[in-house]
């Protein structure tokens, strides 16, 4: 069990890369208006998970490596995007079941819901930022589609500000333990960084924590949580060697290297794709490097 357990960690090493090769994300500025941005003055680190706040503000830039320009979560102006669309003029309820089962897995990943096809606009603007972000996907969809892009856009710009998740390595050992102290692997290459990781797993199972080391240093980290969620559906973050919550690191690519988005690459990868849940510990995907 140990072992298996301890293989389940290993869906960090390809959490971020070579599923559906996702892009960079988006470090977008300014508030965004009437959104549950729930800026956080400090952690109640002795509170239960549902009573932690989320650790940014909305449009909160976060640091890490630069991204290409090219990609969904790396185009600009998001909020303003979100703002100049007329949501009231949507149906009600909003039928998505048209849309691929990827797009549908990740609106009700948005939506804090495992299933369903279906919601009304009450019902998703209760949903705060990511509920809106859905809105404005479909909103700025056409032929009976919602705006993948856009809706991808809507993800990194509202997750950091709606999920509970640490907002440094110190608040993470806080809650969680010295994950340094727990069962831990190397992986001489991991193939989704092109090099040397060190994966670790919580004793009861709820955290799964990922080094990525260069010259024995650690260069990021990558967390997954298992019981966050009430949907049972996980979550993800990553952060800087410094111990920064980021929303992107580098993976390896068939170009080199590529800078991927959270939560979004990590999702692509932890897909379960009998039932079209973010639910997968060990994941897809092998990742590019180490050939």
């Amino acid at each position: 069990m140990r072992a298996r357990s301890l293989t389940s960690v290993l869906s960090l090493s390809v959490a971020v890369a070579a599923c559906h090769s996702p892009p960079p994300c988006d470090t977008a500025h300014g508030s965004e208006p009437g959104v549950m941005d729930a800026s956080v003055t400090g952690d109640r680190d002795a509170a239960s998970p549902d009573e932690w706040s989320p650790p940014v503000a909305c449009g909160t830039a976060l640091p890490g490596p630069p991204l290409k320009a090219d990609v969904a979560e790396a185009q600009p102006g998001y909020a303003d995007e979100l703002t100049a669309l007329d949501l009231s003029r949507l149906p009600d309820p909003i039928d998505y079941s048209g849309d691929s089962k990827l797009a549908i897995a990740v609106v009700n990943y948005m939506l804090g819901r495992d299933s369903g096809t279906r919601i009304s606009q009450a019902e998703a603007a209760e949903r705060g930022g990511l509920g809106r972000a859905v809105l404005g996907a479909i909103a700025k969809g056409s032929r009976g589609r919602l705006d993948f892009p856009f809706l991808r856009r809507g993800l990194h710009y509202f997750y950091p500000c709606s999920r509970p998740l640490p907002a440094d390595l110190a608040t993470l050992r806080r809650r969680y333990g010295d994950y340094r102290g727990w069962p831990a692997q190397d992986i001489p290459c991991s193939r989704p960084k092109d090099g040397p990781r060190r994966l670790y797993e919580s004793p009861d199972g709820r955290i799964y924590v990922a080094e990525t080391l260069v010259m024995g240093q650690v260069r990021e980290t990558e967390v997954l949580f298992t019981t966050l969620r009430r949907d049972g559906q996980l979550d993800f973050a990553a952060y800087t060697d410094g111990g920064a919550l980021s929303d992107r690191g580098p993976f390896a690519s068939g170009a080199g290297t590529s800078t991927l988005a959270t939560p979004y690459a990590c999702i692509s990868c932890h897909l379960d794709t009998s039932r079209f849940t973010i639910s997968r510990r060990l994941p897809t995907g092998t990742g590019a490097g180490c050939r």
